[in-house]
């Protein structure tokens, strides 16, 4: 069996996934190859097509939603889809120039979804905005899967700076998506027992001129998980995510999580055990469950276990690969 993944680099979760993905298969010793095409093409896919060669010893061509039907050829075709930016929750957080985009993206993801032989959502509320904006019910879910060899609890000496403060730690892309235009307001309403340590992202350097808050990068795995376990609490307040790794890898670290309480979130956290779910762009709502937990250090020490075995049992890589290893089978 040999599987090809042909992508248009979004500098996404959708990245680290097939990355994830197929390193998986070929630990499996399964083949696999992936090719990259240059993010321009995103506005026009159907001018991969020329280029798009060389399949007759491929058995499967697995890709993203919003491009995948210009990979259409006469093998299977997997399609997966993480989020849908039609959702009409997120397009009041739209700029003029996506909502034209997304305009444009709602066709294209229509043609993948029909040139489809298989389609992958990797949460249950993507599969009913699936269902809901496109009706198309022959969706199978399959959960994201996180290493819990890689992304687990350590114990490591706190060096960086701040050691007395209650650490939060936020990890995205700084987009209004992911809901870093609240951040500010968040710890500007959080006392001085707190300090926010955020990434820079997939696609940016912003930066925050708040002394409460302080940018970490862009950061290896090893920094990642170091940074995962320096943190006290993981705070994730987007308004839409189509699984969120950063919550998941938090949690297989033995991390609370406080997010917002959306999308695929509920999925994975589990209200008042795992942490906190929080109402939309309510600022105050993410305080008093950060200030909540703060104030308890058992409390978060329960939940950290809490959270590290429903990863363990319900997220874990080995659970994702052999889901899509049996996927793969019965596709071919």
């Amino acid at each position: 069996m040999k599987i090809l993944y042909p992508l248009i680099k979004g500098g996404s979760g959708g990245d680290i996934y097939f990355d994830i993905l197929n390193k998986y298969m070929n630990n499996l010793g399964i083949s696999t190859k992936m090719s990259h095409y240059s993010k321009i093409l995103e506005l026009t896919p159907f001018l991969i097509k020329p280029f798009f060669k060389d399949l007759d010893n491929y058995d499967i061509i697995h890709s993203n939603v919003e491009y995948g039907f210009a990979f259409k050829k006469n093998i299977p075709l997997i399609i997966t889809v993480h989020h849908l930016v039609n959702n009409p929750v997120y397009k009041k957080y739209t700029s003029l120039t996506q909502k034209i985009f997304h305009k444009i993206l709602y066709s294209y993801i229509k043609k993948s979804l029909d040139s489809a032989d298989q389609i992958v959502s990797v949460s249950r509320n993507t599969k009913k905005e699936i269902e809901r904006i496109y009706e198309i019910t022959d969706v199978k879910v399959i959960y994201n899967g996180i290493d819990n060899d890689v992304f687990r609890p350590l114990d490591i000496q706190n060096t960086v700076p701040y050691p007395d403060k209650i650490k939060l730690f936020f990890v995205g892309n700084l987009t209004k998506r992911k809901g870093f235009d609240l951040l500010p307001k968040i710890m500007k309403a959080l006392d001085d027992r707190f300090i926010l340590y955020y990434t820079s992202g997939l696609r940016s350097n912003v930066r925050f001129s708040n002394n409460k808050m302080v940018c970490v990068g862009r950061l290896s795995l090893f920094e990642m998980v170091r940074m995962y376990n320096l943190c006290d609490i993981l705070i994730a307040p987007s308004r839409l995510e189509g699984f969120g790794y950063s919550v998941a890898e938090a949690m297989a670290c033995g991390k609370p999580i406080v997010a917002t309480n959306i999308s695929s979130f509920p999925e994975l956290v589990v209200n008042e055990k795992g942490g906190f779910l929080c109402e939309i762009d309510n600022i105050q709502d993410f305080v008093n469950r950060i200030n909540y937990l703060a104030d308890d250090e058992n409390l978060m020490r329960k939940i950290g276990r809490f959270n590290r075995e429903r990863i363990n049992t319900s997220f874990s890589l080995d659970r994702m690969g052999k889901e899509y290893v049996n996927l793969y089978k019965k596709a071919s």
